[in-house]
């Protein structure tokens, strides 16, 4: 297939998506090419940081993504998501294991956050949910103002299981699906990566975006680059 050309997407349709589509808005991967965790020794955020005394490291870590949550802007490649929701006849519906809110900033009115957003927080006491904004940071934590307890990122944590109702919403939509595209994801975080492995998905039409990262077997057609220059070739058949 030629590298410039569209490519129509037919049917209900579901983006599923990882960190390289962020890319175009200034975030890193986290594990491909100069990746967060790309020869590192920095271990991703584990549930066991939610105790006290590794609160404050926890949310330092997330620091920089803080900042991005109230800073940063969709890339390209979202915001042409958005644009293909408004325009097609069918569903359009994102999948995704980013946490950094940028599909719905775009414009886009189905996300399924599989791993939760940075953009909200709840509460360690009553379980509080709440925007960004609204905590009240003390020494490096946010507290509930609601109760005053310490918050921890509304996000899944390494040694947590995905919330039940949104990975059943996530199952649905990959059944559903007559396309799916999948864009900037290695498909190896599981249990996310099992929504796209071999043998599971039943759209006719399966797309591959990612410019090292190979399709997980022969049933994709593989549009080899970064996110924001192949999300621009599709359209709407």
């Amino acid at each position: 297939m030629d590298g410039t050309q569209p490519v129509a997407l037919s049917g209900r349709i579901v983006f599923f998506t990882g960190a390289g589509v962020s890319v175009g808005a200034g975030l890193p991967t986290y594990r491909g090419t100069g990746g967060i965790y790309q020869d590192s020794e920095l271990e991703p955020p584990h549930a066991r940081d939610l105790a006290p005394d590794r609160l404050p490291g926890l949310w330092a870590r997330f620091g920089d993504r803080l900042r991005a949550a109230r800073e940063v802007t969709p890339a390209p490649a979202h915001v042409r998501m958005a644009e293909l929701e408004r325009q097609h006849r069918h569903p359009v519906v994102i999948v995704t294991q980013n946490v950094d809110g940028l599909h719905a900033a775009a414009g886009s009115t189905q996300v399924v956050e599989l791993h939760g957003s940075l953009r909200t927080m709840r509460c360690l006491g009553a379980g509080h949910h709440l925007d960004l904004d609204q905590a009240i940071w003390v020494d490096g934590i946010p507290g509930c103002p609601e109760c005053g307890q310490p918050c921890r990122p509304d996000v899944v944590l390494f040694g947590e299981s995905l919330q039940p109702r949104v990975w059943a919403a996530a199952e649905q939509a990959m059944q559903d699906a007559d396309t799916v595209v999948a864009v900037g994801t290695s498909a190896v975080v599981y249990p996310a990566a099992l929504l796209i492995a071999p043998g599971t998905i039943a759209a006719r039409q399966r797309i591959w975006i990612n410019p090292e990262a190979e399709p997980p077997d022969d049933g994709w057609t593989w549009l080899k680059g970064d996110a924001d220059t192949q999300v621009a070739r599709l359209t709407c058949a």
